[in-house]
């Protein structure tokens, strides 16, 4: 399997229950989350203390007009072009499930690493219809703080 990531940083100030980051199969293929590295910047100024909450939520529809997103990087050089399809913004949004898949709680002068390795499996099945979502959860975020966010896959 071929592996491949992916990065963003939120919007500033961002609210709760707010999308940030989708990361969707294709119609080929689906794929294995394998990693997801979190942290909180602040400008050129340290961030203010909070607990923060990062939802992992199953997409369940493939939303209208994806738009801000980026091209996957290849871990290996040598694997082919990914097949998932890693956006930012859309101007409707794709649908979610009705509870996270998996909530990531942090403080804001930290960060956080999941790797999701071996016998811990995260899959989203083929189909353009497929995917996971980065949302917001608990708390909003302080003016001029912004979400980092990294994500490791395997096709």
């Amino acid at each position: 399997m071929a592996r491949y990531s992916a990065q963003v940083e939120s919007a500033a100030a961002l609210a709760v229950d707010t999308g940030f980051a989708w990361l969707m199969a294709s119609a080929a293929n689906g794929y294995k989350l394998r990693r997801v590295t979190l942290g909180c910047v602040a400008g050129a100024t340290t961030p203010t203390s909070q607990q923060l909450v990062v939802g992992i939520n199953r997409v369940t529809s493939a939303g209208t007009t994806p738009t801000a997103g980026m091209t996957p990087g290849k871990l290996d050089p040598n694997s082919a072009a990914a097949g998932a399809v890693w956006n930012t913004a859309y101007s409707a949004a794709p649908t979610n499930t009705a509870a996270d898949q998996f909530r990531i709680p942090f403080n804001s002068q930290s960060g956080v690493d999941l790797p999701w390795e071996l016998l811990e499996e995260f899959a989203v099945a083929l189909g353009t219809t497929n995917g996971l979502a980065f949302i917001n959860r608990d708390n909003a975020l302080p003016a001029s703080h912004k979400y980092v966010l990294s994500v490791e896959w395997e096709e």
